[in-house]
């Protein structure tokens, strides 16, 4: 990592300019696209092939596994490796599992395909912190990051609108051309953009090993309060993202366009929660409103799928979607802040936590709903949320204005 004295740090910081940042926004956003058609569309998919929605919806299952999986290498590759040339590297991957989507000929195939998915984003999503916490001050490094996840809020917005709009063709032109145009436009605004610096962290610097930010982090009690408080936060929140849509088409029978529509205010509240966390985090702090936010959605995700109207249920999305705009902007700041100087491992072991979030949201979301229907199905995502925001209390603590983590 860049020494964090000022004059490195401002010049660094100005290296990086807008566009790099706004590339880093672009590639952030990019992470949802596939999902979100898979959300959207995943009755569409069931049809094509014959399955069930609670089946069709394993394609993000395989996909999370493997992003845990190669979520750990990426604790290793981050230390050795250039963290542009690893961001690249999953943007392109991106690519080709849509184009390889699209002409998918089996559910098979498209369970390996899609896959691909999970490897991209144990890349990008890593690295886009990881490079914020190189080039930006640490007081500023939450407002940048706020803005990653605003516009992945927004490019899920478009997406969700471009998507709606396509799909009166089929579920496999979405693929090709809601995720390919603005991946390859993204691809070569990183490599215009960002500055290539290579990692200088302790372990790359005296060869001391790799595993070494490993023995750290595990060695840590709150870096690992923040990963397992994380892991049942964000399996709350993919409880929307993966079977939010099916289960407004399912129970209420609402068309794709009126879903797409929908769509739009939750982007727009979650985006509003993603802006104003900096603010607030200011205010009363990052553990206190990280903490605060995950209970607040998965209270509210006790109820939005056992709501009486789609009214109802949309309302109450809203605000989970405020929560959870707020909880994602906190959680990746505070993980930033845990272990200065392993950064790169900790944010690899971050989203290797937003991963098993969605994996453990699809494949016991596709059992219970199989079983029981999206009701309970919620309610135990719900207290999973509660569970997440005991766990930051307990075993987490506020990092000081250092940037180091109380012991």
């Amino acid at each position: 990592m860049i020494n964090t004295n000022g004059g490195e740090k401002l010049k660094a910081e100005k290296n990086i300019g807008n566009l790099g940042i706004l590339s880093l926004i672009l590639s952030k956003g990019i992470t949802n696209l596939p999902s979100l058609i898979v959300a959207l569309l995943l009755v569409d998919i069931s049809t094509t092939f014959n399955i069930p929605v609670g089946v069709a919806g394993q394609i993000r299952t395989t996909s999370g596994l493997l992003s845990i999986a190669f979520a750990l290498i990426m604790g290793v590759l981050s230390i050795k490796y250039n963290h542009k040339t690893l961001l690249q590297i999953g943007l392109i991957l991106y690519i080709v599992s849509a184009v390889g989507s699209y002409y998918s000929t089996s559910f098979t195939s498209l369970l390996a395909i899609y896959s691909l998915v999970g490897v991209a984003t144990a890349m990008v999503n890593p690295m886009i912190n990881a490079i914020i916490g190189t080039y930006v001050d640490p007081e500023k490094s939450t407002t940048v990051i706020g803005w990653t996840v605003a516009g992945l809020s927004l490019i899920y917005l478009a997406g969700s609108l471009s998507a709606g709009y396509i799909s009166q063709w089929s579920w496999r032109t979405a693929f090709l051309l809601v995720i390919v145009p603005i991946t390859v436009v993204t691809c070569l605004m990183c490599r215009n953009c960002i500055p290539r610096v290579q990692t200088s962290n302790k372990d790359s610097a005296s060869g001391v090993g790799f595993l070494s930010g490993y023995n750290e982090l595990l060695g840590n009690r709150s870096a690992l309060g923040c990963i397992l408080g994380t892991v049942l936060g964000l399996a709350t929140w993919n409880l929307y993202l993966i079977y939010g849509a099916s289960y407004w088409r399912q129970a209420f029978q609402i068309s794709v366009a009126t879903i797409s529509v929908s769509l739009i205010f939750t982007s727009l509240s979650y985006t509003a929660g993603s802006l104003v966390s900096s603010k607030i985090i200011k205010r009363f702090g990052i553990k206190r409103i990280l903490i605060f936010s995950t209970g607040v959605l998965g209270f509210f995700t006790l109820f939005v799928f056992n709501a009486p109207s789609f009214l109802v249920s949309f309302g109450l999305t809203l605000f989970a979607s405020l929560s959870a705009g707020v909880m994602i902007t906190a959680s990746s700041g505070f993980a930033l802040m845990q272990i200065p100087e392993y950064q790169g491992t900790m944010m690899s072991l971050h989203s290797a936590a937003y991963s098993t979030g969605a994996t453990i949201s699809a494949a016991l979301g596709g059992y219970l709903l199989l079983l029981y229907g999206f009701g309970r199905f919620s309610l135990v995502m719900g207290f999973l949320g509660l569970a997440g925001a005991l766990v930051l209390q307990a075993l987490t603590v506020n990092p000081v204005s250092s940037g180091e983590v109380k012991k």
